[in-house]
């Protein structure tokens, strides 16, 4: 259900600036909400009840590669995306309008939904935030084929201070092999109501997939957001992607060029606004050198898109690279334009970066990324850092060690405050059944603060997450709002 099968999809390396989150590390995290769970990450700022890349607009949130519809201020509101629906999560800063198309100025915040044949699951939590109670419950019935699942959440946090807020969610997922090809959907429907006030969303989807070789993907999507004071917002969009492999092989390479093609088709209403879009792409990975000296891998990535929006026709490229010039050692660049949904801004990206895995530090990995975005007259500069290593430490102890940083050098004219340096530093070892998480953050969209998490794993099925966390909006500029203490269980069957 990964869509889209393109050059730019999660299996494909990255060519610019990038961060991902595994289902362990969203679930130690000790949030209730979606924002806190990844408002940790350094290069991420708050904005209404969402995130942005730098403090820049045109951060596109998807889930399974299908854009998420925004709230009338053209952020994803991340207090209705439920945490436990979400299995990984991928950032990535720079734009990605050939991949994703018009909207993804800044960056995409890629979220992956649960597994369709995940089975059976219970999560509930319970906890205090900011003095007040919290408490959780989300039970998912499925096989082989697909689940169905609903919850409810109790408190949580907003820009104020922790309230009483109730969020209800139903959602499901399905897959079936129809002969050679494969039918799949998805549907989520949330609310959060806090008095008067109240918020609903839904996301509905359905795709079609065959092939072989060549692979062909079709996808039709409806979501939106509404408010009890009457903003909200609409999108419906409609998703074609073509494929595969070559078998043309330049004289350097071992491996053969692969092609991606496709058309986007999209309505997207925000408040009294309406923009229809319709969109051609193309894409290309060429392997140019490959299993030569200082050259283990050279990889080139080229990419089109054409968009006619807003009664505007826009043109959207990208250029990239990564040279592997010995085994664990490569380098990685990007060059991008991007615009925004209603072709009313346009922007540039740019992004050189090192990716080293030496042999000789097994379980160590570094990426060091230079980048560059402007947007009309915003202009950020900034180096973004990740470390992290996974070892042994004894017969039955594993440490996991991860360090994120970004600098910004500049930071001009951006809509959102940017601090100088946010970093997280976060340590893990299991032994056995338990595992013990601490992350220490430095003014990030959370601001600072330490979070510190015990798991317990009891026989097969039974996991307990006993957390300490900050507690916030979810993306909130206000930050947090105080301490979150929170127990989970998570039972599958």
């Amino acid at each position: 259900m990964d869509l889209p099968l393109t050059s730019q999809n999660a299996d494909a390396p990255a060519v610019v600036s990038e961060q991902r989150l595994s289902a362990e590390t969203l679930r130690r995290r000790g949030g209730v909400l979606t924002g806190e769970a990844i408002g940790d990450w350094p290069w991420l700022r708050g904005s209404a009840r969402g995130l942005v890349v730098s403090g820049l607009p045109g951060t596109l949130v998807t889930l399974d590669g299908l854009r998420l519809a925004p709230a009338a201020s053209g952020v994803v509101d991340l207090t209705l995306l439920r945490l436990g629906l979400i299995e990984s999560a991928r950032l990535s800063a720079g734009a990605a309008g050939v991949a994703q198309g018009a909207g993804a100025l800044s960056g995409v915040l890629a979220a992956g939904g649960h597994p369709v044949a995940a089975g059976g699951r219970l999560l509930a939590a319970a906890g205090a935030q900011d003095g007040r109670g919290i408490g959780a419950v989300d039970l998912q019935l499925g096989n082989d084929f697909g689940w169905v699942g609903g919850g409810y959440t109790r408190g949580g946090a907003l820009p104020g201070g922790a309230t009483d807020q109730d969020r209800w969610h139903l959602a499901g997922r399905f897959q079936q092999d129809v002969g050679p090809l494969q039918l799949w959907g998805r549907g989520m429907f949330a609310r959060r109501a806090h008095g008067v006030i109240r918020a609903d969303w839904h996301d509905v989807a359905l795709g079609l997939s065959g092939g072989t070789r060549w692979q062909w993907r079709l996808a039709v999507a409806n979501g939106g957001h509404q408010e009890a004071a009457g903003a909200s917002s609409r999108l419906a969009q409609a998703r074609a992607v073509l494929s595969g492999a070559t078998g043309l092989i330049l004289p350097g390479a071992a491996e053969p060029i692969t092609l991606a093609a496709g058309a986007d088709w999209r309505r997207l209403r925000l408040g009294a606004g309406v923009v229809r879009a319709r969109e051609l792409f193309a894409e290309a990975a060429v392997p140019v050198l490959q299993d030569k000296p200082a050259a283990e891998n050279l990889v080139a990535t080229l990419g089109v898109r054409q968009a006619w929006l807003a009664g505007k026709s826009e043109t959207l490229w990208q250029a990239g690279g990564r040279w592997e010039a010995f085994p664990g050692i490569a380098l990685r660049g990007q060059v991008a334009r991007g615009v925004d949904d209603f072709a009313t801004l346009s922007g540039m990206s740019r992004s050189v970066g090192l990716i080293a895995t030496p042999a000789f530090l097994p379980g160590f990995a570094l990426t060091v990324d230079r980048r560059w975005q402007a947007q009309g007259a915003a202009r950020v500069q900034a180096w973004d850092v990740s470390a992290s290593w996974r070892g042994r430490v004894s017969g039955g102890a594993q440490l996991a060690l991860t360090a994120l940083a970004t600098h910004h050098d500049q930071a001009a004219f951006t809509p959102m405050p940017v601090p100088r340096f946010a970093s997280l530093l976060r340590a893990t070892l299991e032994t056995g059944p338990w595992a013990v998480s601490a992350g220490l953050r430095h003014r990030t969209a959370l601001a600072g603060g330490l979070d510190v998490s015990v798991e317990r794993q009891i026989g097969e099925r039974v996991r307990l997450i006993a957390s300490v966390s900050n507690a916030g909006d979810a993306g909130s500029a206000a930050g947090p709002v105080g301490r979150q203490a929170l127990l989970q269980m998570v039972a599958g069957f």
